[in-house]
């Protein structure tokens, strides 16, 4: 029989892929043809080889590895596969028919490795193997599917980073798979190089811009024999410069970052390149509709966008997202900054630029115009997403001569920052864009009060103050009655912050009456009738107050407006808890809790968090009550301060809160108050609610899950024990050993044998 190739040995660890290995293994259970796809240099290779060595055993007739990244003609693929078989056949028979022949009755795995640019020929050949040889199975790896009937395609993410948004307990980087190959080829590079107190955070940030990407991680790792780690993370923004030097023995294509994108570029047709470099002005992500209206002209046309986006996600360029009822389509960071050079290069960077900055100026507008109707969910969805492509197109504003006006009118908008929890955001922009545009305008009178505004909501009493008088004499220089409503709003709110309750409510009466007589957007005086409620409260002029959040609540509910309405109903809890009418009380400021919930509103939540508390405190469960308080905490600390230090709403804290201490004790209220301020943004809004938590994903996997050999060879591994070590103390050959291993590895979740002895040392604390 001939003597087909066999799967290569490896000549460095595989790293991570656990669970995709596991995956791949009980798909060809099921499935005769599993293509892995996905970008260059992501381990499609590496991937593939190590399964197919697991399997191997399945296929008495063998395991053939076909690679094809430097085959040319698509003609010749037949011939490749004939010479990987080792067929030795001189007849005049064509090399497809010998190969339906030869396969027809053999059991065996094909691995078809590099198919993308060959993707019509491999298909072809992939369909007619399958229907000539029943028991034949194949693993293709291709940047782009070959779509054919029975086919099973597989995408291969990045290996894992540590999230960017997260911080990294010290010593723990190596849990996640990027920052483990890492810390193994470089210590192939750098002898002696290990993950250490002094370059953690180095190396987590290294592995992070570079996504996770293996290849990257490899060719970085090289720069260590000149470069320090620290050194090496910051000169990754010129990564494809840095990038340069690989390993010799790998394809031309791998040996730079540089090479390995060039390779897919050149695989694209000339629309999916147009789109890929005029795609890069976005910045997270893009739907098509963004596409069109910013990347398209004569040469690609509106009509061309959507089949040019398929061709992109077949060829693993553009990753697609579903994001609640959104599709959307985002690029990793190389591929980005590849297609930003590509755009560069074309000089259509300036134009493109502004065209994507006056798309997200006019979704701010529309945004604007019906956040207080039906569709507010929806758009605060909408630019939750859009934030990174907000942020982008306002530093267009900022940098560009002439622009900063619009970048005035676009960051004026408090509902947007405010509503989602971007307060301090807010300013930066709004200081940067006033300090650029000095001169009178009804921008900067806006922009000023919205300063104000957000500087009164944070509780910076001298800033609230000295912004809304700037926005006022603006306002009145320029007989603009709208910016004039406006500024008189939150000159009345900076009163109220100032506890200055009697010289608020005649700011906040004058300034309903000046809304009336302009067009200002409804979600503008609407506001103003919850900060005037809350005032009437504290006040004691209770009637009043609930007159206006009755009249208010109809409004809000009639409108959609869930935004205004979740103030309502924190008034409205307010009132009740004055009244004693607990359990409405609680009803309504957990119904507020969920909507703040949904806005990533962190002054709301802070603030109906600690009502709840005082009235849980009311209805005699001083415990509730002292976590809830515990659970505001945090809150108010990104935040400043307690109820910004608000003295009225202090006092009202302050009583109820001796009512919770008299009852438990100060030790006892200490010890819940404690135990809220631990808990997370999340587990605090589920006490809140009532609601049931679900266990955390990364919590430990119960035992029972492992086998009694398992959990045996898994003890032996938190010894210190190698495989060949388990082998020999429990008897058993090393395939074996290392077989019990990776089960450990599949069942439990994890990466690495250092997690598996954290389990177990985990386990046996509990039980003792």
């Amino acid at each position: 029989m001939p003597t087909p190739n066999a799967v290569p040995a490896e000549l460095t660890s595989f790293v991570g892929r656990r669970k995709d290995v596991a995956a791949l293994r009980q798909l060809f259970s099921t499935t005769r043809l599993v293509t892995l796809t996905g970008i260059g240099g992501v381990g499609k290779t590496r991937l593939a080889l190590r399964v197919a060595g697991e399997m191997q055993r399945a296929f008495p007739d063998g395991v053939c590895l076909v690679e094809l990244a430097s085959l040319k003609d698509p003609a010749l693929l037949p011939h490749s596969v004939v010479d990987a078989l080792g067929i030795k056949e001189q007849s005049p028979r064509s090399p497809m028919t010998v190969l339906r022949d030869h396969l027809g009755q053999r059991r065996m795995l094909l691995v078809l490795d590099n198919c993308e640019h060959l993707v019509d020929a491999a298909a072809g050949l992939a369909d007619q193997v399958l229907r000539a040889a029943p028991e034949v199975r194949i693993l293709a790896t291709s940047r782009q599917a070959l779509r054919i009937a029975g086919e099973h395609i597989y995408p291969v993410p990045p290996l894992p980073t540590p999230p960017p948004d997260e911080s990294v307990e010290p010593g723990t980087a190596t849990q996640y798979p990027s920052v483990t190959l890492f810390a193994d080829r470089s210590a192939a590079v750098v002898p002696g190089f290990s993950i250490t107190p002094d370059n953690e955070a180095a190396v987590v940030r290294l592995c992070r811009r570079l996504e996770g990407i293996p290849l990257a991680i490899e060719l970085a790792s090289v720069r260590l024999r000149v470069l320090t780690v620290h050194d090496l993370a910051s000169r990754l923004d010129d990564r494809f410069q840095l990038l340069r030097e690989g390993t010799r023995n790998l394809p031309e294509r791998h040996q730079t970052l540089q090479a390995l994108i060039d390779w897919s570029y050149d695989l694209c047709t000339p629309n999916e390149q147009r789109l890929w470099a005029r795609a890069s002005v976005f910045v997270g992500g893009f739907s098509t509709d963004a596409l069109e209206a910013v990347c398209t002209d004569e040469a690609l046309p509106r009509h061309a966008v959507l089949d040019t986006v398929a061709g992109l996600v077949d060829k693993s360029i553009f990753i697609r997202e579903e994001q609640g009822e959104y599709v959307r389509f985002r690029m990793l960071e190389t591929i980005r900054a590849y297609g930003q050079a590509r755009l560069s290069e074309s000089g259509l960077e300036p134009a493109l630029r502004r065209r994507h900055r006056d798309r997200y100026r006019q979704l701010m507008e529309v945004a604007g115009d019906e956040w207080s109707g039906p569709r507010q969910r929806e758009w605060a969805s909408r630019l939750q997403l859009e934030l990174p492509n907000l942020r982008h197109a306002l530093e267009y504003c900022l940098s560009q001569p002439g622009e900063a006006r619009t970048g005035l009118r676009m960051a004026a908008a408090p509902w947007l920052w405010l509503a989602m929890g971007y307060p301090t955001e807010a300013r930066l922009w709004l200081g940067r864009a006033l300090a650029l545009d000095a001169e009178p305008s009804r921008e900067r009178a806006w922009a000023l009060a919205t300063v104000a505004y957000i500087a009164a909501c944070q509780g910076d009493e001298a800033a609230a103050a000295e912004s809304a008088e700037d926005a006022r004499r603006v306002a009145v220089h320029l007989n603009a009655p709208a910016a004039l409503a406006y500024a008189t709003h939150v000159r009345g709110l900076s009163k109220f912050l100032s506890t200055d309750l009697s010289g608020a409510i005649p700011l906040f009466n004058e300034a309903l009456e000046q809304y009336a007589e302009t067009k200002t957007p409804v979600h503008y005086p609407n506001n103003l009738r919850t900060e005037l409620a809350a005032a009437l409260i504290l006040l004691g002029e209770l009637d009043k107050a609930a007159e206006i959040i009755e009249e208010l609540f109809r409004r809000c509910t009639a409108a959609g407006d869930q935004w205004v309405l979740s103030w309502v109903l924190w008034g409205r809890g307010f009132l009740r808890l004055i009244h004693g009418e607990l359990d409405a009380a609680e009803a309504d400021l957990c119904e507020a809790l969920r909507i703040k919930r949904f806005f990533h509103d962190t002054l709301g939540m802070a603030l109906a968090l600690d009502v709840l508390a005082w009235t849980t405190a009311a209805k005699g469960n001083a415990e509730r009550a002292a976590t809830l308080f515990g659970g505001a905490n945090p809150l108010w600390q990104t935040l400043g301060a307690p109820l910004f230090g608000w003295t009225l709403l202090l006092a009202q804290r302050a009583k109820f809160e001796t009512m919770a201490r008299d009852k438990m004790g100060d030790a006892q209220f200490d010890a819940a108050l404690e135990r809220g301020s631990a808990l997370t943004t999340e587990e605090t809004l589920a006490l809140a609610l009532r609601e049931r938590t679900q266990p955390a994903s990364d919590a430990p996997r119960p035992a029972s899950t492992l086998t009694r050999r398992e959990r045996e060879v898994a003890e032996l591994v938190a010894q210190g024990l190698s495989n060949k070590d388990i082998a020999a103390q429990l008897v058993i050959s090393l395939r074996t050993a290392e077989g019990h291993v990776e089960k450990i590895l599949t069942k439990l979740g994890f990466n690495t044998r250092t997690q598996i002895a954290s389990w177990v040392v985990q386990r046996q604390s509990e039980r003792t």
